[in-house]
């Protein structure tokens, strides 16, 4: 054990004696925080203007807006017509929902229930585009719930449909939620950058850490030190640990200046370490895999480079999933960064480990693929 400790001991001192470490683990992702998240947390501008104009004024259409003002990056404001009118012409907002008379009646008929008016060459109207369809999506689900309720309990399915409406607006936590009499931030767009740039910078560090199996075969240092009594398991339980404890410290500590520069709550310590252990384990395999599967440090970094920026951008790193189309947000369950972005807002959301079980057994397979990989394929010589 006292080998693999002073192993472990060698690589962090190595890692944090270079000043450039300190930049790339905590300055870059503060940094691309700020900048992404609003110079000034949740009120800086860091919700986009949207007006509604709700003509059928029904408990469907409604039930629509509430599903819309859940978003946390779009801020909704219900007016009529020609107020809609006037702040568009005036680009006041970033474009105008409205949601027709006989709403529910052109849903039924697979008729366009829902027009958007945008400034010409917005760049918001996919997104907005993207955001109500999904909506309708749900609301459809929950219709068709209500109506298989109804035929079982002999009910019409309109008040089947209102109870479930009832039932989830006392549940919804679109705004705050308390939890063991704490108020607990509900997850805005700081978190979000916080806990995506957070995981990102972790993969961009960890893939630089691991290039030192790279750099000590090819230097000869495992040679040297197999010549002393240390075995190969306890040279490669060294660099594991090291590059895990790298990753801890650095994921602790941007958790912990997050939190105070930018008022960001984590929600359950508990459930926070648990994910973040295994979020590590998947990063520290991901970074010995492709250390052991290049063959020299400029390869390692121009291949790592392109799977971690490419997977965060598929991952949800610097945008919303639901905001994508469907079959990105499929792909999206085959990468680490969804689920632990996934895991990160249940936590903000008020979620404590029980509920996040599901995000941190995925990202535990993830990690057994890729250490298994990684460990199987170091090579000493």
């Amino acid at each position: 054990m006292r080998k693999i400790i002073a192993i472990c001991s060698l690589e962090m001192k190595r890692t944090f004696k270079r000043r450039s470490s300190y930049f790339i683990m905590f300055a870059m992702p503060l940094i691309f925080t700020l900048l992404f998240g609003g110079l000034f947390g949740e009120n800086a501008g860091s919700a986009m203007p949207v007006a509604i104009v709700d003509e059928d004024g029904s408990i469907y259409s409604q039930q629509l807006i509430r599903q819309l003002k859940a978003h946390p990056f779009v801020e909704y404001e219900e007016v009529d017509a020609a107020t809609a009118k006037e702040l568009l012409s005036e680009k006041s907002v970033e474009g105008v929902v409205t949601i027709k008379k006989d709403f529910l009646g052109h849903v039924a008929k697979e008729e366009p229930a829902v027009m958007l008016q945008h400034p010409p060459g917005t760049a918001a109207a996919p997104m907005l585009e993207q955001l109500y369809n999904q909506a309708l999506r749900t609301l459809d689900l929950q219709v068709t719930a209500a109506q298989i309720g109804a035929s079982y309990e002999n009910k019409e399915w309109d008040l089947v449909f209102e109870q479930l409406i009832e039932t989830e607006s006392g549940t919804d936590g679109i705004s705050e939620i308390h939890m063991n009499d704490t108020q607990v931030e509900s997850w805005n767009k700081m978190s979000y950058s916080s806990a995506g740039f957070s995981i990102m910078f972790v993969m961009i560090v960890m893939l630089f850490t691991t290039g030192t199996l790279i750099e000590a075969r090819s230097m000869g240092i495992w040679s040297r030190l197999l010549t002393t009594p240390a075995t190969r398991i306890q040279l490669t339980l060294g660099y594991v640990l090291s590059f895990f404890i790298i990753g801890f410290v650095q994921f602790s500590l941007l958790i912990l200046l997050t939190s105070l520069l930018f008022g960001v709550q984590w929600g359950d310590p508990l459930g926070l370490a648990v994910l973040v252990i295994t979020l590590l384990l998947c990063v520290v395999g991901l970074g010995m895999a492709i250390a052991t599967l290049v063959k020299t440090s400029e390869q390692q970094s121009a291949v790592g480079m392109l799977l971690i920026i490419s997977t965060s951008m598929l991952g949800g790193v610097y945008w919303p999933l639901d905001i994508v189309p469907e079959f990105m947000r499929k792909i999206a369950n085959f990468v680490p960064q969804s689920w632990a972005i996934e895991g990160f807002k249940s936590l903000v959301d008020g979620a404590a480990l029980g509920d996040i079980m599901t995000p941190i057994l995925v990202l535990l397979g993830f990690s057994i693929v890729f250490l298994s990989i990684g460990i199987s394929r170091v090579r000493y010589q």
